[in-house]
């Protein structure tokens, strides 16, 4: 089974130059764990993840410790965006990816995942353009189709 039978194709993409708010905002309103940054032609540049927004906007030294200190509201946050609102995503983003290609097996996306620790793979064409991606969950959900599996069996 090829992965273009599977891929997920609604994604949430953004430019390089685009702001720590603007990324805040595509994955807001993106159901992927991903938002993919790609330049002008659609070719994919890196991408960045929950993990990476997190990452920008809290301190590196905060620990499950130092959290119980904090005041249960909402300043801790609004600060920690107020920081990085302007910030580009170029700075926020993650270039060391592995990616695969339409015409690839879902048991090779499936290995990559696994080899490389990750549950998301981003689908790129020969010339490089983001064209959907691929989830160890769109995986599953095709096999469990592929098996005969209705919906809430």
């Amino acid at each position: 089974m090829r992965i273009r039978h599977m891929m997920q194709e609604s994604l949430a993409v953004v430019g390089p130059d685009v702001t720590f708010t603007a990324l805040l905002t595509a994955y807001r309103d993106t159901d992927s764990r991903l938002v993919y940054v790609v330049d002008a032609a659609g070719a994919l540049l890196g991408l960045v993840s929950s993990y990476d927004i997190l990452r920008a906007m809290l301190p590196f030294y905060l620990d499950s410790n130092l959290v119980k200190a904090l005041p249960d509201d909402a300043s801790v946050v609004r600060q920690a965006f107020a920081a990085c609102r302007d910030r580009p995503v170029a700075e926020i983003m993650t270039t060391d990816i592995a990616a695969v290609s339409p015409d690839d097996l879902f048991l090779e996306a499936e290995a990559l995942i696994a080899e490389r620790g990750v549950n998301v793979l981003p689908v790129v064409d020969e010339n490089g353009k983001l064209v959907g991606e691929v989830s160890r969950r769109t995986i599953l959900k095709y096999l469990a189709g592929r098996c005969g599996l209705e919906a809430g069996e």
